[in-house]
């Protein structure tokens, strides 16, 4: 149902404290906590003995603690002690967790969805990106939107602009940037590349220009630059289910101050979230139907970035 042997986004690190969580990623439900030694453990979320959840535990001594029956459990997924059974008691191999691999990278937590490696691929991501975050700030939502809509809208589609976002183009000077010439694109192993213009029709006398580059590392990780004081927004999603997608934003700001950077990268965040996704989600959640893909729809030349993703999306899928 989703892509194999990928790493995929499922939390930020600062969503994981002390407490147990409860997430669903990838149709799976995850409990996530740290060790004794602040170490992201990942695993199936209902207690093997009768299906509690545990992320209404807590951790105890680098274990996990069932509030049911205080079943515990270790990071390898293992059954450290029954109560009820005494500490003596012999645990039976059947009572235990499945484990997920993770990695605590970039200030995020990414899980591997695939076969058991003994090496791992490397987390993928964009080097020119600086792991401060006092020159970041960062955002997340939930779409009821199945992944291959919602990945249209949040990490390729730019034409959309000046017609979806119709009050942040205006604002900004782009209301009439409408026709995408030139835009260009080129595949290197996974990234697919796109660069161009948005602008006025020359029939237009409001006269705009949008020019912007664009990477997006497939499958779900997007890099846009706007070409404005050095801006870039970071873009993730990652299937909750096969009827929802969970969407990460990350502004990037580059000024002299790290706490301006930071203040700007939060205003930017502020208004992606309360009003260029709304924006989004409520044309994408109209939409027929709400899987995407090749034969759905009827593509255009400024679509050829989302033709090329959709490709290489259903060519693994097959």
């Amino acid at each position: 149902m989703f892509l194999q042997n990928k790493w995929w986004v499922i939390a930020e690190s600062k969503a994981i404290g002390k407490q147990p969580v409860a997430l669903k990623r990838l149709g799976e439900d995850l409990v996530l906590w740290r060790d004794n030694n602040g170490k992201i453990v990942c695993q199936s979320q209902y207690c093997a003995h009768r299906g509690a959840s545990l992320a209404l535990g807590k951790v105890v001594g680098g274990c996990i603690e069932c509030p049911y029956h205080g079943f515990r459990f270790a990071a390898s997924g293992n059954c450290t002690l029954i109560p009820c059974e005494g500490e003596d008691a012999r645990i039976s191999n059947k009572m235990r967790l499945v484990n997920y691999v993770v990695r605590e990278i970039h200030d995020l937590i990414w899980l591997w969805w695939g076969e058991e490696k003994s090496n791992y691929p490397q987390i993928p991501w964009f080097e020119e990106l600086e792991d401060n975050p006092r020159r970041w700030a960062s955002g997340t939502m939930s779409w009821d939107i199945p992944f291959t809509r919602a990945v249209e809208g949040l990490l390729i589609d730019l034409h959309h602009v000046a017609f979806a976002h119709h009050r942040v183009a205006w604002l900004s000077g782009f209301s009439s940037a409408t026709l995408l010439k030139p835009f260009e694109i080129e595949v290197k192993d996974e990234i697919i590349h796109s660069w161009g213009e948005l602008k006025s029709q020359p029939s237009d006398k409001k006269k705009s220009i949008f020019k912007f580059e664009h990477w997006l590392n497939f499958p779900n990780l997007a890099l846009f630059d706007f070409g404005f004081a050095g801006i870039k927004l970071f873009v993730m999603a990652t299937p909750i289910d096969k009827d929802n997608t969970r969407a990460y934003f990350r502004y990037y700001t580059p000024f002299g101050s790290p706490w301006i950077s930071r203040l700007i990268s939060r205003l930017f965040v502020w208004v992606e979230l309360n009003f260029v996704q709304p924006d989004d989600y409520k044309i994408l959640s109209s939409s027929k139907p709400q899987e995407s893909g090749l034969r759905v729809n009827n593509f255009v030349h400024a679509d050829k970035a989302i033709v090329m993703w959709h490709k290489m999306y259903e060519s693994e899928m097959s």
